[in-house]
């Protein structure tokens, strides 16, 4: 069973991905906040694939790209983003190699992001 890192400011985003994921048949792990999702990855526990919100307060997304790559650990992710917040965090995303393919819009809707977690994990494996 993949292991899933979802990582959302949003309590409520956190319960519907986690009832979702873990219905379709994935473990679920939650991270409410950037500095959460560095702590867990440095943790050591194995990671299949991350589901990252972009913009969150404190610690955005960019900021756990940018840990976790300094850390020399290499995590599939996705990225969510709301279409005007991307715009700020552009080029700091393409200095950090993530491909457009991998940043979707907020909010998605659930079945597009089952398809893209199999897509992702299909092509990470």
């Amino acid at each position: 069973m993949a292991k899933i890192l979802v990582v959302d400011d949003e309590v409520e985003i956190l319960k519907i991905f986690q009832q979702f994921l873990a219905m379709s048949g994935f473990d679920v792990i939650l991270a409410s906040g950037g500095r959460e999702a560095v702590k867990i990855i440095k943790s050591g526990v194995a990671i299949d694939l991350m589901v990252l919100d972009l913009v969150m307060p404190g610690y955005p997304g960019v900021d756990v790209l940018n840990e976790i790559k300094d850390a020399g650990i290499k995590l599939p992710y996705i990225i969510l983003s709301g279409t005007m917040e991307l715009h700020d965090f552009i080029d700091d995303l393409k200095a950090l190699g993530c491909p457009r393919q991998d940043i979707y819009s907020k909010p998605i809707d659930l079945k597009e992001l089952l398809e893209v977690v199999k897509k992702k994990l299909s092509v990470s494996s």
